[in-house]
């Protein structure tokens, strides 16, 4: 019985497979061909422009997101901003700001002079960095005679009598931010002003590692007198904006004002 089943059933499938394949030999006929559009060319070149106008996008996107970034994360107001400005108009919010992030300078050609030898880290591991190319360039080290100090750091130097050209006011020192150093060349007579060299090298090159010489335009543009010793982290982008532009750092903010 169930072999007469089988034999019944075994036909129709065979015709049922015929059928199937007989479909798709005609389909694929028809593919094979069907009309090449005559205008190869064009759709080639709409094809290129397609990518290139995609890639074109993604590129300004990108740069566009990048300015926007920056443009938020730039600010000269906040005490924990590396683009806090400071005179004696603008001071600290929080007159005893201390940063949270400070670590020990502890670059290999660095001669640590300082009574509180720290940076905030993006700064100190941009002034190793710089340290450290300075030194394979002019085989001299720094001397780091003043960083990080502190809200009575300051007023001990605002009370024994330092002028206010001289020295920033108590809540108004970048050297509380935790971003400056006050440096020189290493040599026996470390008190000395830099050689021309080394100086012309600190001006053509400290903005590559974010540095800015703040104080370098005299009293009526920066508010204080001239200190080729005093450097400042302000972060890559700003500090390289102020050097392309000539500009210290109190000039820039005086013509964003007006």
């Amino acid at each position: 019985m169930w072999q007469t089943k089988e034999r019944s059933i075994f036909p129709s499938i065979f015709v049922l497979c015929f059928v199937l394949l007989a479909f798709v030999f005609v389909v694929i006929q028809n593919i094979a061909t069907a009309d090449t559009p005559k205008d190869v060319s064009y759709t080639n070149e709409t094809i290129s422009d397609f990518f290139e106008n995609t890639a074109t996008d993604i590129i300004t996107s990108n740069i566009n997101l990048a300015k926007q970034k920056y443009i938020q994360e730039f600010d000269t107001v906040s005490d924990y901003s590396f683009q806090k400005y400071l005179s004696d108009k603008h001071v600290l919010q929080n007159r005893k700001y201390e940063p949270a992030d400070l670590v020990l300078i502890d670059a290999e050609h660095v001669v640590i002079k300082a009574w509180r030898p720290y940076l905030r880290q993006a700064a100190a591991t941009a002034f190793d960095e710089m340290a450290e190319s300075f030194y394979q360039e002019m085989g001299e080290e720094m001397y780091v005679l003043s960083a990080y100090r502190t809200y009575q750091d300051q007023a001990r130097l605002v009370d024994d009598g330092c002028s206010n050209t001289r020295c920033a006011k108590i809540w108004a020192s970048e050297h509380q931010l935790g971003l400056a150093v006050d440096i020189h060349v290493a040599t026996k007579n470390w008190y000395t002003h830099f050689s021309s060299g080394y100086l012309d090298r600190m001006n053509e090159n400290a903005h590559k590692y974010g540095f800015i010489n703040t104080y370098r335009k005299w009293p009526k543009i920066d508010g204080k007198m001239k200190e080729i010793w005093h450097w400042r982290y302000v972060w890559v982008p700003f500090a390289t904006e102020l050097h392309e532009k000539d500009m210290s750092f109190g000039e820039w903010v005086k013509s964003n004002e007006e």
